[in-house]
């Protein structure tokens, strides 16, 4: 079950990506991989890089920039 301020969501690949917001601060976790920073567009990218070993760019036919603005956009939106 989600707390409240957490959401959670799947990156291209099917992963399970967990977002947390802790105040002004943000926690992303992805398999192994737990970011914590300020911006949410750069704690995405970073446990990206982390879990996968992609460094952040279009991948397989994947546009991982476009799918980590489009979440963050929502969730800052939301949040």
């Amino acid at each position: 079950m989600a707390m409240e301020n957490e959401w959670h969501s799947e990156l291209p690949d099917g992963r399970e990506v967990v977002i947390q917001r802790h105040g002004q601060h943000w926690i992303v976790h992805c398999g192994n991989s737990h970011v914590y920073g300020d911006n949410l567009d750069v704690a995405l990218a970073q446990v990206i890089r982390a879990e996968t070993g992609v460094v952040v760019a279009h991948v397989g036919g994947v546009d991982y920039p476009s799918w980590i603005r489009s979440v963050a956009d929502r969730l800052t939106r939301d949040a």
